[in-house]
């Protein structure tokens, strides 16, 4: 949507309901000039009639006036004390310039000042009328009449705001609408530099994260990487193998050194330390053992003998650890064992070269600037979908003002001069 297409509403509106905004101006200029007249005839009233309550209720007026009854005397207050309200509330009320063409919004407040301030003197004439007597019905005319028509002129000028000026607000709404539709393409302008900006951005990242990643491709094919790394996998499948062997009776191992510590039975010392040890890392212990592994046998030994009678072990539990005591007594265990150390001695020999601590900083290096990129790359991502969002959020708006530009030229255009 465009500005223009707004500026089409409104000239329509001023060609086809030239007449009825003529005319919502000239009714409003005839009523503001009217309500001047009768606020000033109301002030006029209040001033003369304060002129001439006042003395009265001296003193001295009191006084020569004693004789014409208490009635007489509690109307005189009422009339004089509702004068000298109204001109208090009328003091500061102003009507606007006639001449001046008021929008709507103007002409909203100004009928909520004018309904505010009758309201108000409405209820204190209706305290005063309550008191005054018959003595008084044509003093108060001085007031009531001009506020009387006031009345009338704020009816009046409640079915301009509800007739003719409902043209002269369309418009209005529409040079807002215009102001909006002029804001909002200058807002999606500037998210689509950005949003541009943000893609650049974007696609230096990813070509810096393809470089980096091609030189960490290359160091990875390095011989030396790639025989450590090897390395690193046959010993990890080694500690799983061995850990399917021993990772079972971990809860057995904890389960002797707690019966042993509560003194359920007795137990060696260096068998409960074993037992312990075991149950904490059972491969890592293994690895740890010299060759034959005496701890895990003589551990193992033990809880055969203590299985059944005090460890209170199914029959289940007690075969399995006799077949991998004899799986470690036949050397089975330590072939695997020894492999393991000797893979890691190699290992370590050769990532003491410098070459290979080179290179292995370097991949390191690569590792810590993909991860940034891998970050910035994901951040940029989301900061991109985030202003394709303004960008569809803008336009929506820009569909909604569309549409309710078109419904209030519609709206108007239907309405009878």
């Amino acid at each position: 949507m465009t500005e223009d297409e707004i500026e089409g509403h409104i000239e329509a509106i001023n060609t086809q309901k030239r007449k009825t905004i003529n005319i919502a101006y000239d009714k409003n200029k005839k009523l503001l000039q009217s309500i001047a007249k009768h606020t000033e005839k109301i002030k006029e009233g209040c001033k003369k009639l304060i002129e001439e309550t006042d003395p009265q209720l001296t003193e001295e007026g009191v006084q020569k006036i004693t004789k014409k009854g208490k009635i007489y005397f509690r109307s005189l207050k009422a009339i004089n004390a509702f004068a000298h309200s109204v001109d208090g509330h009328f003091s500061d009320f102003k009507v606007p310039d006639a001449s001046h063409k008021m929008t709507s919004s103007e002409l909203n407040q100004f009928i909520r000042v004018l309904s505010r301030l009758i309201n108000e003197v409405a209820r204190e004439k209706n305290v005063a009328d309550s008191i005054m007597g018959l003595d008084f019905m044509i003093k108060k005319r001085i007031i009531y009449v001009p506020l009387s028509k006031l009345g009338s002129d704020l009816n009046k000028i409640r079915d301009l705001q509800k007739e003719e000026y409902i043209v002269v607000k369309a418009l209005e709404d529409l040079i807002g609408l215009s102001t909006d539709v002029k804001d909002i393409l200058k807002q999606i302008d500037t998210t689509k530099e950005e949003l541009n900006a943000l893609q650049n951005e974007y696609e230096v990242l990813g070509t810096s994260n393809k470089s980096t990643e091609k030189e960490y491709t290359l160091l990875l094919e390095n011989p030396l990487i790639q025989e450590s790394r090897k390395r690193g996998i046959r010993m990890t499948e080694l500690e799983i193998e061995i850990g399917r062997h021993l990772n079972s009776f971990k809860k057995i191992f904890k389960k002797y050194t707690r019966e042993v510590q509560r003194g359920t039975f007795s137990g060696e010392f260096g068998l409960v330390n074993t037992a312990l040890a075991y149950e904490k890392n059972p491969v890592q212990r293994f690895l740890g053992e010299e060759a034959g592994s005496p701890e895990i046998v003589e551990l193992l030994e033990e809880l055969v003998r203590v299985g059944e009678s005090n460890l209170h072990l199914k029959q289940k539990n007690i075969n399995n650890l006799n077949r991998e005591l004899e799986n470690i007594k036949q050397g089975i265990m330590d072939l695997r064992k020894k492999e393991w150390h000797d893979i890691l001695a190699a290992k370590e020999n050769d990532e003491a070269s410098s070459e290979f601590k080179t290179i292995n900083a370097g991949l390191k290096k690569h590792e810590k600037e993909l991860q940034a990129l891998k970050d910035e790359l994901i951040e940029k991502e989301d900061e991109i979908a985030l202003k394709n969002k303004e960008i569809s959020q803008l336009s929506e708006s820009l569909s909604e003002r569309r549409e309710r530009a078109a419904e209030i030229e519609k709206a108007v255009l239907e309405i009878q001069d």
